[in-house]
């Protein structure tokens, strides 16, 4: 290999780059000395493995010298160049001011739900969300072979069997039980999981705030009262809401709570599936084997348990028409509240 000129390699570039008059021209002087491929002095860098020992010694060095006072070159130039581009830039401007985070409209709204039951004597607690299958099913009166420990409504924890990604906060309420005696007013929010088709108004992965009272003498009258005055504290006076029966293994009897749809005044949207009114939440006198499970002596003591979406409700305050715009990650919609 012909020995190369160094010397008039770097005398080259350091003519061309100073003459360079836009960013374009440089990048192209760039590529033609250091290109990956055939930069000039690229070649000769590769050119080292055909020299005898003595010749890489000495023009090894060189041509890394040379490189780098072509880099020092282009590196002068382009700062040059980009100060003719702005030359009406005010460096004594104030920069500009940045974005500060703001909590999601979910976490704002379950702070919300958690003060309104503080502010009525309710205790806030919280649990795991990988549960043990006691917690979450066998404790909650949900033997083995009942409907919801279908695999398709529970997500399992692979090689663990007795682990799930917890279905309901209600487990949380038998944990806090295991420290506490009646009287008790207990609210649990907090994330679950459940394997079900996603639509505007479901998904895989959601909030409930479960609640729980026990003490002498409550009845249904007292779990009604208290969700009116919880319905009124959030949505107002007007809020319409229906109390039908329901059953779950918890409770008994059951009942579900509606609202009326206030993101179309009843009258019919994907929201509500075009019936006029929204599921909010499930609730009903703790059944006497779950009260059992607790430690608690349910021939004294009674209580009522209720389980609301947070989501949901999210929705219908703010007026969000699709509970998965919530989990979409797109800032546009987090800036609106």
């Amino acid at each position: 290999m012909k020995k190369p000129n160094l010397e008039q390699i770097k005398s080259e570039a350091e003519t061309l780059i100073n003459n360079a008059e836009d960013l374009n021209s440089l990048e192209n002087l760039e590529i033609k000395f250091l290109g990956r491929k055939d930069g000039e002095i690229t070649k000769i860098m590769h050119g080292l493995a055909s020299m005898s020992l003595a010749e890489k010694k000495k023009i090894g060095p060189e041509a890394n010298e040379v490189k780098k006072k072509i880099e020092s070159f282009i590196l002068q130039r382009r700062n040059e160049l980009l100060g003719k581009s702005r030359p009406n830039f005010d460096y004594t401007l104030p920069p500009k001011e940045l974005e500060t985070g703001h909590l999601h409209p979910i976490t704002q709204f379950m702070r919300k739900v958690s003060d309104v039951f503080v502010s009525m004597g309710f205790e806030t607690v919280d649990g795991p969300e990988v549960e043990m299958d006691k917690y979450n099913f066998d404790a909650l009166n949900i033997p083995k072979d009942h409907p919801a420990r279908d695999m398709w409504d529970t997500f399992y924890i692979k090689n663990r069997k007795d682990l799930v990604l917890r279905t309901h906060t209600s487990p949380v309420q038998i944990r806090a039980m295991g420290k506490r005696k009646p009287p008790v007013r207990l609210v649990c929010p907090g994330r679950v999981f459940r394997r079900e088709a996603t639509d505007a108004g479901h998904e895989t992965n959601f909030y409930q705030c479960e609640g729980l009272v026990i003490d002498e003498n409550i009845s249904m009258a007292n779990l009604i009262s208290t969700l009116r005055v919880f319905f009124k504290k959030i949505f107002g006076g007007d809020v319409e809401i229906r109390v039908r029966p329901s059953f779950f293994p918890f409770v008994e009897p059951g009942i579900e709570v509606d609202m009326s749809c206030l993101l179309c005044k009843g009258k019919g949207c994907s929201a509500c599936k075009q019936t006029g009114w929204v599921e909010l939440l499930g609730a009903g006198m703790v059944h006497p084997t779950v009260l059992k499970n607790m430690g608690v002596d349910y021939k004294k003591y009674s209580g009522f348990a209720f389980g609301l979406g947070i989501d949901r409700f999210m929705m219908l305050y703010y007026g969000v028409n699709d509970v998965r715009l919530s989990y979409s990650g797109d800032v546009r919609f987090v800036k609106q509240f």
